[in-house]
């Protein structure tokens, strides 16, 4: 799709109606940028994309069709990242006459920025549209990573909302290889639920699991292809723009952190954040805090250093493990620019190989002749997708 048909799709933003506080050194600031590049940065030279998308219809709680223009009030109001930051908002998807109509116009805007390498940001909305973000990867294999609270899958519902959108992502996306959900809270979540989580291959880690030791997340960033963040995640008191409404949840600061990871992630191609409701906002706390998770996660972006084990050799430690009860030793890499693991992995016939993120505790696992549990699932994993 062109740039022209692209545009076609969208609104351009009015950077007349946002008008900046009175401590914001407007020349340094982020929308003077953006400002400045939507008049003369062409597509085609933009690394990073911002759109916005005013669909809320299948929402269980209706009103974040509001949050994309409130949450750019707060983000322009940031600072800079860079005087050079090839960085454009192309303003909002136009609603089409249906929730189905606004999720196809988000697959196909999606795929097109994609396809030309760009990243995209996604201003929601409602969670469902995790679900027309999804669709742009029909052709290639892809990660799902979810910020939420608990489980938006619910067995045996036909129909999509902002609570069973996954139904739809795991029953009819052939292509989705893993999906993981990061900073869920027990409580919310039903044995049976988790039960048949692990059996659909699934990826979960507790809030209280995340918070130990929050760079244990970065590995499923790293991998992700799209990230889909629900507000609802984080803890009341810090974001009162939700329906969900626990007083639970990640802190202001760590949900800065899972942005800046997102950002920094290698495979990152969409990331969409959702469900804020601007009339249940609190002095715009919410708005402002998503502003800065968006901020870090462009930050990560613009400081991003793209490393594959498979690429340079030289930059690499590679590291042979003989465990007893696997026929082949595992192969583990460490980057000696930034510190970051991988490990090596190969399907049943040994046909197919992949290299997937890691921690150094997987490492360290297996040289205590301990097979890694990222090991067992990704095996698994590749094999399933092996025998579709």
């Amino acid at each position: 799709m062109s740039e022209t048909n692209i545009k076609l799709y969208l609104k351009p933003v009015d950077f007349s109606k946002f008008k900046a506080a009175p401590w914001v050194q407007s020349k340094f600031s982020l929308g003077k940028i953006l400002e400045k590049n939507q008049a003369k940065l062409p597509l085609d030279k933009a690394d990073i994309v911002l759109i916005g998308i005013e669909e809320d219809r299948n929402a269980v709680e209706r009103g974040s069709a509001k949050a994309p223009n409130k949450i750019r009030q707060y983000l322009y109001h940031l600072n800079r990242i860079s005087p050079r930051f090839k960085i454009l908002d192309l303003g909002n998807i136009k609603v089409g006459k249906t929730a189905n109509d606004s999720y196809f116009a988000l697959r196909d805007v999606c795929n097109s920025l994609v396809a030309q390498g760009k990243m995209v940001v996604v201003l929601g909305g409602s969670q469902d549209l995790t679900f027309g973000i999804t669709k742009a990867f029909e052709e290639d294999p892809f990660n799902l990573v979810n910020i939420d609270p608990k489980f938006d899958f619910k067995k045996g519902i036909k129909t999509i909302n902002s609570e069973s959108y996954l139904n739809f992502i795991i029953e009819k996306q052939p292509n989705l290889y893993s999906q993981t959900i990061l900073g869920y809270q027990n409580y919310f979540v039903d044995g049976l639920e988790l039960d048949h989580s692990y059996e659909l291959g699934s990826e979960l880690k507790r809030l209280g699991e995340i918070r130990y030791d929050m760079s244990h997340i970065e590995p499923y960033m790293r991998d992700a292809d799209v990230l889909s963040f629900d507000i609802n995640a984080i803890r009341l008191l810090e974001a009162p723009a939700q329906y969900f409404g626990s007083p639970n949840g990640l802190y202001a600061e760590e949900a800065c952190q899972i942005g800046h990871y997102a950002g920094m992630a290698d495979h990152l191609k969409v990331a969409g954040f959702f469900n804020l409701i601007p009339r249940l906002d609190r002095d715009d706390l919410s708005s402002k805090l998503m502003a800065q998770v968006i901020w870090h996660l462009l930050e990560g972006f613009y400081f991003r250093k793209i490393e594959a084990p498979g690429s340079k050799r030289e930059d690499f430690n590679e590291f042979l493990l003989e465990i007893d009860d696997i026929d082949l030793p595992l192969t583990f890499y460490q980057s000696h620019k930034t510190g970051r693991w991988w490990m090596k992995i190969s399907d049943e016939e040994d046909s197919r190989e992949q290299i997937i993120s890691c921690t150094e505790e997987d490492y360290r696992m297996a040289a205590q002749n301990e097979i890694p549990d990222r090991w067992w699932k990704n095996i698994r994993k590749l094999n399933r997708m092996q025998n579709k």
